[in-house]
């Protein structure tokens, strides 16, 4: 039976495999217990769940089968050398985005009935001198069953 929330523990797995670059990959806890832009280890990416929708009323597939879309959001943290630039994207964030994306863009988690993940956009969050934060957002459906 699977009538649980998305696991994004799959998604932090899949960065440690394919992002050998990044110095830590966390989720919620982790990225929450970071007080200062300054402490966080750079590079490093967390793995945040955003929620899920489903329709409402009969699913197209049974009672007790339903499409789930899941979102979440990957915070990326890595050194910032333009100072007071924090609009602009330094070489090595770049790099980074790039390797997330190609990480997870049309990937298929190992859960039924799960979509290829797709990427819905990002932004700077946040930056001073030396760390920039920049938060993906993607989305992929998966199945609630019996």
């Amino acid at each position: 039976m699977n009538f649980e929330p998305f696991d994004t523990s799959l998604v932090e797995q899949r960065l440690k495999t394919q992002v050998p670059v990044l110095l830590e990959v966390g989720g919620a806890a982790e990225y929450s217990a970071i007080q200062q832009l300054s402490t966080f280890r750079t590079p490093s990416a967390y793995v945040i769940f955003a929620g899920e929708s489903g329709s409402a009323g009969p699913a197209p597939r049974g009672p007790r089968v339903q499409p789930a879309e899941t979102r979440f959001g990957v915070a990326l943290a890595v050194r910032n050398y333009r100072a007071g630039a924090g609009g602009q994207l330094s070489e090595e964030l770049r790099q980074v985005i790039g390797a997330v994306r190609s990480a997870l863009l049309g990937w298929v988690p190992p859960v039924p009935g799960a979509t290829a993940m797709a990427w819905e956009g990002g932004r700077v969050m946040d930056y001073d001198a030396s760390t920039v934060l920049y938060v993906e957002t993607y989305q992929l459906t998966h199945l609630l069953q019996k």
